[in-house]
Formats: structure tokens, C-alpha cells, sequence
């Protein structure tokens, strides 16, 4: 009974070590929280794993992100900041029939803020 009291303890204690060295999950798929909601809000419908939108999703699935090469995100938030600063995204035809979807003047900028901000930050390896 000590033993398997001890292997318990030991296995908890290992755990917890084991889980010091593992970076905090505080942000879903690497977006800070107000990302996350914007993007949810406006470009998930079309831009996540499972959508119907093969053409979409060929461009980015938020879903996977993490799961990105630094290079493919760097191009990717070039994109985003260029579809954001066009216009372009959310769609005018998608808006038709989402209009809580549209992007405010301050999403838009938050958006393309955070783009050029994560952007440097992985150039430089952060």
C-alpha cells in the first residue's frame, strides 16, 4: 500500500514538473483573446475546418494556425492586413446575409495592428 501511495506522489510530482516547462495555453490557436473574437465573429464561417468553403479555407484555417510554418504565417498575415486595408474581407456578398459580421473602423484597425505587429515578431523569432 506505501508503494503505490509513493508511485502516486511520484507520478503527481513528475507531472508537475513535466508541466513547468510547457508554455501556457492562455491563447486560443496562438490569437490574443480580441483577435480571437474578431475572428470568430467575421472570418470563421468561411476560414475554419469544416466550413464549405474549399476556396476559404485554402487560403488560412484559423483553426489550424498553430500548426502553420513561421513562413506560411508571415505570408499569411501580409494577406490579412492587405484584404483588411482593400476591404476585401469579409465579402460584400457574404455581408449581405451576415451583416453582424461586418468589421468595425476599430476591429479593422485592431486587426491590422496585431498583422504587422505578430508579423515582426516572428521575423525576429519571438
Amino acid at each position: 500500500m506505501k508503494k503505490q501511495i509513493v508511485s502516486f506522489v511520484t507520478a503527481g510530482i513528475f507531472i508537475l514538473f513535466l508541466q513547468s516547462f510547457m508554455p501556457e495555453a492562455s491563447k486560443e490557436n496562438g490569437f490574443p483573446d480580441e483577435i480571437s473574437t474578431i475572428l470568430k465573429t467575421s472570418c470563421y464561417d468561411c476560414h475554419s475546418t469544416g466550413s464549405k468553403s474549399s476556396d476559404a479555407l485554402k487560403k488560412v484555417d484559423f483553426l489550424v494556425w498553430d500548426e502553420y510554418q513561421v513562413t506560411k504565417k508571415i505570408s499569411l498575415l501580409g494577406d490579412i492586413s492587405k484584404v483588411l486595408e482593400d476591404e476585401k474581407m469579409p465579402p460584400k456578398k457574404y455581408l449581405e446575409h451576415n451583416p453582424d459580421s461586418q468589421l468595425s473602423e476599430e476591429q479593422i484597425k485592431l486587426l491590422s495592428d496585431w498583422t504587422k505587429e505578430e508579423s515582426e515578431k516572428l521575423m525576429n523569432g519571438n
